[in-house]
């Protein structure tokens, strides 16, 4: 008689899994999102400004995108490790799914900690970049860019 009862709550554990995991990949699109939307008009701006900006502004925008882009990487760094965690831990205990622990096994999200390092720090590196071409002409008249701003430093 405990058949039915234990596939019953076993299903209910499944829909239960199904929608956390579900909102944790929607908070996840959603970090993603905030980052795109955010690099998106930044680099707009700063390819296309025509005109230059301060050497202090400019050193509080890096400061401040430094900040956002260490943020929303370690919110997306966690949300990806609460994926792996639970899609582990669904296969562990639930062999009664075979179907899904397959579909599971083969989304492996072992490696996208690591390509969010990576992504943004490539979008952090071009914003610097480009912040760079646009702080140096304040400072000096010859040239201009990153050239001014390592003769400056030097």
């Amino acid at each position: 008689m405990s058949g039915p009862i234990d596939r019953d709550n076993q299903e209910k554990e499944l829909f239960e899994y199904l929608r956390v995991y579900v909102m944790i990949w929607q908070k996840i699109d959603f970090i993603w999102g905030m980052f795109i939307t955010s690099y998106i008009p930044l680099f707009g701006f700063l390819h296309f400004y025509p005109g230059e900006i301060g050497t202090g502004f400019g050193g509080l925008f890096v400061i401040a995108i430094a900040a956002f882009t260490y943020v929303n990487a370690q919110a997306l760094r966690q949300h990806y490790d609460i994926a792996t965690t639970m899609s582990r831990e669904f296969r562990r205990l639930n062999r009664g799914f075979p179907d899904l622990n397959a579909a599971l096994s083969r989304t492996a999200h072992d490696g996208r900690a690591r390509m969010v390092l990576f992504t943004h720090g490539f979008g952090f590196a071009g914003f610097l970049y480009l912040m760079g071409e646009r702080v140096g002409p304040a400072e000096c008249e010859a040239v201009s860019g990153w050239i001014c701003l390592v003769e400056t430093w030097s």
